[in-house]
């Protein structure tokens, strides 16, 4: 249901986009089949476009505030509807609560419409005193009453008494609507109007057209040698009957006044009709804003934001997890930047890194060391590192192992948190200092052998994005460390790993 309402959204935006303009531009100007078409065309190209897909690389995509609304129409039309890997929502959203008043409104709509159509069947049948089908198919069906004249497919409906007054001048003007067939525009028009039903611009585009088909049928009944003062005087006298249908082409559909003034209207200027081409530029718009940007995700190793080349020099048999972001839930953790998704990668322990070509020594006869020692190194980390609130939530708690590589400068390179799971014997043991207040987490030795890594699955879930904001904050805390004392093997600095266990604890 959610595809149909992401449907409906983009065929309202064409529609809206395409209309206005011609209310400006070709409202007043007689040129009425030309007028029709264009409407027509808004019609059809408003429920075609949306279901045409079209890609725009998002580096062909220029910069600017003009270009970033575009882009913000486009991410609110391509992510609103973004499936995550794995979701399984147990609860209803705003999204789902709007998709379903959607569908109601559509089978109101569609029950109104249909009751209606049945109300013209049973007018033209009841009541009815004699039937006439003409040579060219057409039926009239004349009524006792006062009843308004109207036509509805191949058929008009005319009163006994317009019959014998007015016959000749009403059934030019509804065999004129028939012989141009306007009661399929309606039911074009009416199949929008369900599908658009909360849409006010499509009951204004409605109007437009029977306003068009009721100037372009009384041009050909002036045509015919109707005198017009006579014609005008019918369409007054005609205009107190109160007999009118939703469906059909009624003889005083629009209102009187308009449709004397459009009669009496010069001729419009043959140059005028280039303004329809307004719809092109407006047409390529619209496809600028339903378009679907091709934005490459984002990668992650471990954390670190890494490049398509790195990640595909990552050898297979070192991953130990692949999780997959697609839609708001990457957005919510990364920004607009993830527009086009995340693909998060976690390597198992120890794995070694294929773009550095120096040897990193897991074992040197001197270890690094933070500046300080052990006792400066949790103080440090007492002080900056926060346990994140959606993963106190999801109650996520256990072993969080944090590689890095000691540089022989001292710097840190290749930080990478993952988190071993929950151990609750291991959590126990350890004395984790942290309350609500502080916020904090400390480093403690590995108390026993940990347990393999856990994947937490789908990404999108409570705790999966709760994993993601633990291994961050520990990423993050230790990048920003000061630089260490190198390790050092054979008198010289060199190279080395480091892990560095923390456990949280829930309290």
């Amino acid at each position: 249901m959610e595809s149909l309402l992401i449907y409906t959204l983009r065929s309202a935006l064409v529609l809206t986009l395409l209309y206005l303009p011609y209310t400006l531009m070709l409202r007043r100007e007689r040129f009425f089949r030309l007028n029709r078409l264009t409407l027509l065309a808004i019609l059809v190209l408003a429920l075609v476009q949306p279901l045409v897909r079209i890609t725009i690389p998002d580096r062909f995509v220029p910069q600017g505030e003009a270009t970033a609304a575009i882009a913000d129409v486009q991410e609110f039309l391509y992510t609103y509807d973004a499936v995550t890997v794995g979701a399984a929502p147990s609860v209803w959203g705003w999204r789902e609560w709007a998709a379903v008043v959607y569908v109601a409104g559509m089978a109101m709509m569609l029950c109104l419409r249909a009751c209606q159509l049945l109300q013209i069947h049973r007018a033209l049948r009841r009541g009815c005193l004699w039937r006439d089908r003409g040579d060219d198919g057409v039926t009239v069906w004349c009524h006792a009453g006062d009843g308004a004249p109207f036509s509805w497919m191949r058929n008009i409906y005319i009163s006994e008494g317009d019959y014998a007054e007015n016959s000749r001048a009403i059934l030019l003007h509804e065999r004129a609507h028939i012989h141009c067939r306007h009661s399929l525009d309606i039911l074009l028009v009416t199949l929008v109007e369900v599908v658009q039903w909360w849409n006010p611009f499509v009951y204004m585009l409605g109007r437009s057209l029977r306003d068009v088909h009721e100037y372009e049928a009384d041009e050909r009944v002036l045509r015919q040698g109707i005198m017009p003062g006579e014609y005008h005087t019918l369409l007054v006298r005609k205009a107190l009957a109160d007999t009118s249908y939703a469906f059909a082409n009624n003889f005083t559909r629009s209102h009187v006044s308009q449709r004397i003034a459009m009669m009496k209207r010069p001729p419009s200027r043959p140059l005028a009709r280039g303004k329809v081409l307004y719809i092109v530029p407006l047409l390529f718009v619209t496809l600028v804003l339903t378009a679907a940007p091709v934005i490459e995700p984002l990668l992650f190793v471990d954390g670190e934001e890494v490049s398509s080349d790195r990640l595909i020099q990552l050898p297979t048999d070192s991953i130990d997890h692949v999780d997959v972001l697609r839609g708001s839930t990457a957005i919510s953790l990364f920004g607009k930047r993830a527009r086009g998704g995340a693909v998060i990668v976690g390597t198992k322990p120890d794995s070694p890194d294929p773009t550095d070509d120096a040897p990193v020594f897991l074992i040197a006869e001197e270890m690094p060391e933070f500046p300080g020692g052990e006792t400066a190194m949790q103080e440090y980390i007492r002080r900056h590192i926060r346990y994140p609130a959606e993963a106190r939530a999801a109650r996520l708690y256990g072993r969080m192992d944090v590689r890095f590589i000691v540089e022989a400068d001292g710097t840190l390179t290749n930080v990478r948190a993952s988190y071993a799971g929950m151990d609750e014997e291991g959590v126990e043991a350890s004395l984790v200092s942290w309350s609500s207040s502080e916020e904090v987490a400390s480093p403690l030795p590995l108390p026993k052998e940990g347990r393999p890594a856990e994947v937490i699955s789908p990404p999108s879930s409570r705790r999966g994005r709760g994993r993601l904001l633990l291994e961050a904050s520990a990423k993050e805390v230790v990048s920003q460390m000061p630089r260490w004392n190198p390790a050092r093997q054979q008198g010289r600095p060199v190279r080395a790993q480091v892990t560095l266990p923390l456990y949280y604890k829930l309290e």
